[in-house]
């Protein structure tokens, strides 16, 4: 498939984002474009306080843009309902957070088959679904655990099964690494990236590891709530570091510019 012909699974359009304080708008994302195609495995990246999770919420559609667009799919998600929105997300789209959310007196099969009861199906028909999908993660032997038994990678390999429960088009993924040692992040990011090549899920992950770029197959890289870059190459990742750390000298070397000016004046 060539790059025209790529189905456009995700569309973000002139994105801005800002919050009231008091009588003050503070702008958090500055006009957010850029496209991800079917089967993309796009690493959001920069670094802490950059508006990279505001995005994602937005996508998600659980927060409001300002202005701008966000078309999933084909659909205009912001020109819904919220309740056709969260219909949307459940049909089409897993989530995997930093810190999974998990029913204590359940096992880790029952916490994943939830979902599905949720949506309509049988009991038993969740949890045959839910055995599948701990086979894949490679959890299987944990099936009858509770999850805060768990380490925090075999959690967010828990987590990743529950993001496949309905079959989505999209995996949305919210620094799902952030609180694992460097070992288990890289085998979840292998996971991912393995999932995402394999059943051709678009997945879009928010991170700030640096050590992580080389699993996408695209890096959207933010500062200040603007993107800064967009490699198409995971092999680019050493270079976008260089230019995360020339933006930076040019952000302090124009601070320092102004306040020399202002100490002429």
């Amino acid at each position: 498939m060539t790059e025209v012909q790529a189905e456009i699974a995700i569309k973000v359009e002139g994105i801005k984002k800002s919050f009231k304080v008091g009588e003050r708008e503070i702008p958090i994302l500055y006009g957010i474009d850029f496209e991800i195609k079917k089967g993309e495995f796009v690493l959001l990246v920069g670094p802490s306080g950059c508006g990279k999770s505001t995005l994602l919420h937005i996508i998600y559609g659980l927060e409001a843009p300002t202005e701008g667009n966000i078309s999933i799919a084909g659909e205009d998600e912001w020109s819904h309902t919220k309740n056709w929105r969260a219909n949307f997300r459940n049909d089409n789209i897993g989530f995997i957070p930093q810190q999974p959310f998990w029913i204590k007196s359940l096992s880790v099969i029952e916490n994943i088959a939830i979902p599905a009861v949720i949506a309509g199906k049988t009991f038993h028909e969740g949890i045959q679904i839910a055995a599948k999908l701990i086979e894949l993660v490679g959890m299987s032997e944990w099936s009858n655990h509770r999850p805060y038994d768990l380490s925090g990678g075999q959690q967010q390999r828990i987590a990743l099964a529950r993001s496949l429960l309905l079959d989505p088009k999209f995996v949305i993924a919210d620094e799902p690494t952030g609180n694992l040692d460097q070992k288990a992040g890289e085998q979840l990011m292998e996971l991912l990236q393995d999932i995402s090549q394999k059943f051709q899920i678009t997945i879009l992950m928010v991170t700030h590891n640096t050590d992580q770029y080389k699993f996408g197959t695209r890096i959207i890289q933010m500062v200040d709530g603007r993107i800064i870059s967009d490699a198409q190459n995971k092999h680019n990742y050493i270079a976008l570091k260089k230019e995360l750390k020339a933006f930076k000298k040019s952000k302090v070397e124009q601070k320092k510019d102004k306040l020399d000016q202002e100490k002429q004046k």
